[in-house]
């Protein structure tokens, strides 16, 4: 039936030579005119609707799909058209009845159209009320008044200015909208999508599924097929209740997987706050070094970080990130000493649901899947287990990753920065690291300068921490005499920078002047080469009594205050518990 009014149509329609341009307001009511035919539709029937000249703007068939039909497409009926009334055409046997509404105006713009019921049954009462219904429909849509009408027009450049991407289908699955972004991010046109069945645009319509269902699909990995390409999505939908409770259709937003993963590893604390404008030290040493990484942000090669523990791998790390032109990606750290070695393979590659007993449902995110697009630090490389070296390395090498219980091939556009204080060339040699990964990972390289060779940054980091930790306590220190400089500057800072950190703020914590003297550094636990307090720790106490020693030191400072004892000390109220308990005090 259909196919038989389809060809009655083309073949009584004619071009015109006028020039009729849709505005946006024409486009707007028919996507809102196929929302209304969609009920109405039966199998036996199309409805056109069309400008004042009759040129037919937009077609309707059953099931709600609407047909674009070519610019000034007129329809040619041989009779006279007069308004409401039926005229019948005999077509290769059949009778056609055409139904024709009467002519209206949209209110804003002044431009009349109408409308069309073409049919194989003869049914006046009844198709009269079908134009009736549409007729009263869409004026309803017209005579909204300019404040009305400019919300609407509002609320659209709103949804246009989302950054996500979204979308709303009818029961029916057909498309009934979708933003600017959602087009931008599949790279489609509106007029594309409108009104189409989603089945028809992907074979894995997540709305299709929300409408069958019933089901909310929340935060989930989607890959979206459009037009032989796949989208890497985070998605959301959610089916669309009327008041009585039946589906009316479904609503889904969504965004780029990599824009996904950026907030992710920054609510996870794996965001760079370091640049280079933070760093103290003024040292020839330690500028050579600066400039080094700074060159180096600008390239896209491997770096590997090497220095003795405190010297700041991880903050040169991060100011090279922000340097460059990942400064937007994310950025992931890793601590390769701090994980088991079981559980090392699934926080890198991540998993998929079901992979193994225990597995999350949906899966996991890897680290390298989250840093994508960004810069993955791998700190403590040399502890890294032998055969994950040999993942990594093809990691590098083809830029894709598995997920354990999955054999597709994910895409990860990473920097490697990794960073370690052992000698790697010496355990390469041994067996202990992988000779090829070694030097993949040096493609460029950076040697931290120890602390005890940065000369007077010592006095300059000291000035720092005296500040930074003054402010949080009620003390009033306004910095150091000259023997207190001299001690530091005499000693070896075998922890470097974090040592040098935690001495000043048990120093600061110790002093009751102005100004932090030798004994306060003694009794904060550096050691004066030429005398030892016999107020400093014995270093043949267990370790277990010099951790009660300080912190009852602490206490007595802080008059019993735990939670501030524990800030002082940079440890867990829980800490000082368990340590004052298995010791009885």
């Amino acid at each position: 039936m259909i196919k038989l009014l389809k060809n009655f149509l083309n073949e009584n329609t004619k071009l015109t030579k006028k020039h009729h341009e849709v505005n946006k307001s024409f486009k707007e009511i028919i996507s809102f005119f196929n929302i209304i035919t969609s009920t109405i539709l039966e199998e036996d029937m199309m409805i056109l609707f069309m400008d004042s000249e009759m040129i037919i703007r937009s077609v309707f068939l059953y099931e709600g799909k609407g047909l674009k039909v070519l610019e000034n497409k007129t329809l040619n009926i041989d009779d006279k058209l007069i308004e409401e009334k039926v005229f019948i055409k005999t077509y290769k046997g059949n009778s056609i009845y055409c139904y024709i509404s009467k002519e209206f105006t949209e209110k804003y713009n002044n431009c009349k159209y109408r409308f069309a019921i073409i049919s194989l049954k003869s049914d006046n009462r009844k198709y009269k009320k079908f134009i009736e219904k549409i007729n009263y429909s869409i004026l309803n849509l017209l005579t909204y008044d300019n404040e009305k009408y400019s919300s609407y027009e509002n609320l659209l450049m709103y949804l246009d200015a989302i950054d996500d991407g979204i979308s709303a289908c009818d029961s029916n699955g057909i498309l009934r909208y979708i933003n600017e972004s959602a087009c931008k991010i599949i790279g489609a046109k509106k007029e594309e999508m409108i009104n189409k069945k989603l089945d028809l645009l992907t074979n894995n319509a997540i709305l299709s599924q929300v409408i069958k269902t019933g089901k909310t699909y929340m935060d989930f990995e989607y890959f979206l097929e459009y037009n032989k390409k796949t989208f890497h999505l985070m998605n959301s939908a959610y089916p669309v209740y009327a008041k009585n409770k039946n589906i009316i259709g479904g609503i889904d937003i969504f965004r780029r997987i990599k824009r996904s993963m950026k907030v992710a590893s920054d609510l996870a604390g794996y965001e760079a706050v370091y640049r280079f404008e933070n760093f103290i030290g003024k040292s020839k040493v330690f500028n050579d070094s600066k400039e080094l990484a700074k060159k180096f942000a600008r390239n896209d090669k491997n770096i590997l970080i090497l220095g003795e523990s405190g010297t700041g791998k991880e903050l040169f790390a991060q100011a090279i990130h922000n340097y460059s032109h990942r400064s937007n990606g994310p950025f992931v750290a890793i601590n390769c000493a701090s994980f088991p070695k079981d559980l090392f393979d699934s926080e890198l590659f991540g998993y998929d649901e079901g992979a193994f007993t225990g597995a999350r449902k949906g899966g996991k995110l890897g680290k390298f899947e989250l840093a994508s697009g960004g810069t993955l630090f791998l700190d403590e490389i040399g502890e890294m287990p032998i055969h994950l070296q040999a993942k990594l390395l093809r990691v590098l090498e083809t830029k894709s990753i598995s997920r354990i219980g999955s054999n597709k091939k994910i895409d990860v556009n990473i920097r490697i920065i990794a960073a370690t204080n052992r000698n790697l060339e010496k355990m390469v040699n041994n067996n202990n690291f992988r000779g090829d990964l070694y030097y993949r990972l040096k493609v460029l390289y950076l040697i931290l300068p120890p602390l005890v060779k940065r000369g007077k940054d010592i006095i300059e980091l000291t000035n720092y921490f005296i500040d930074k930790y003054s402010k949080d306590s009620d003390r009033k220190v306004k910095g150091m005499d000259k023997e207190a400089e001299k001690l530091l500057l005499s000693y070896d800072w075998p922890g470097n920078i974090r040592e040098l950190e935690n001495i000043i703020a048990l120093s600061l914590f110790i002093c009751d002047g102005e100004y932090i003297n030798k004994e306060h550094l003694v009794k904060a636990g550096l050691k004066d080469k030429n005398k030892y307090s016999t107020e400093t720790i014995n270093p043949s106490k267990k370790l277990s009594d010099i951790n009660r020693e300080l912190i009852i030191k602490t206490l007595e400072k802080t008059k019993g205050n735990k939670k501030r004892a524990a800030e002082i000390l940079g440890v867990s109220r829980n800490t000082i518990y368990r340590t004052l308990k298995k010791n009885n005090s």
